[in-house]
């Protein structure tokens, strides 16, 4: 099979002999997941200098794994690869380390790592109004500020609470029923690496949300004369626009 390159990828703070075989799994199966093209990535050897983790790509994959590589900071980068350029840079913190990916050409540095030299931020809080949709999965508690937690669509938990047992008993009554959409206010973190989560949402307002199927709903705006949309071709396309989501 013709081998068209070879790229190496190197972390400072270790030796082939001192690197632990547990966490050399760890590199290689980011590593694989950050090259892509898994039948075409092939693992040649570790060697000296730190400690060189050396793959063999082949002919017809070698334009697409370079572009990964060369796109991954960037806004048209492939989501799973940043992941794995993520990882790896936590790994390599972890280790006090920072890494490399080189091509085997002379001067041929592609891809840094900044590792343990990126500036750790400081977490940051702050409170803001806030909504959210979801559906109430629990609720309950004995004390006036009563516990709910909401999972959304992506099936994150979502935690917040109501005060009030007037209110909270109003609200169990969406146990795990249609989502709702939660207004209130929403304690927010941004993590060290940047990225912002909400920890609570203290909820002072809410209204259920209709899960009529969008086709139905446009079916029935059609039915009604002379309002425009009986004589769309593509209704749904319109809907989006007036969304702002097109």
């Amino acid at each position: 099979m013709d081998i068209k390159e070879k790229l190496t990828f190197r972390i400072d703070s270790y030796t082939p002999e001192s690197l632990p075989m547990a966490r050399l799994a760890e590199y290689l199966s980011n590593l694989a997941a950050l090259y892509g093209s898994e039948e075409s990535v092939h693992f040649d050897s570790i060697t000296k200098g730190s400690a060189k983790l050396n793959v063999s790509i082949d002919e017809p994959a070698v334009p697409k794994v370079m572009w990964r590589l060369q796109s991954v900071n960037s806004a048209s980068a492939v989501q799973d690869a940043q992941r794995a350029y993520q990882t790896l840079d936590n790994l390599l913190r972890a280790d006090n380390a920072v890494g490399t990916i080189s091509t085997g050409k002379k001067g041929g540095k592609i891809l840094e790592f900044l590792g343990r030299k990126l500036a750790i931020q400081e977490t940051v809080t702050i409170i803001q109004p806030t909504t959210v949709d979801g559906v109430v999965i629990k609720i309950g508690g004995k004390d006036a500020t009563i516990p709910v937690h909401l999972r959304d669509q992506e099936g994150k938990v979502i935690r917040c609470e109501i005060r009030g047992e007037a209110y909270a008993k109003e609200l169990s009554r969406h146990y795990l029923g249609n989502p709702i959409r939660a207004h209130g206010s929403g304690k927010w973190v941004r993590h060290g690496d940047g990225t912002w989560e909400i920890q609570l949402l203290t909820i002072q307002s809410y209204e259920e949300l209709d899960t009529t199927p969008l086709d139905e709903i446009l079916a029935d705006f059609k039915s009604v004369s002379n309002n425009g949309w009986g004589s769309m071709e593509f209704p749904i396309e319109e809907w989006r626009k007036l969304r702002g989501l097109e």
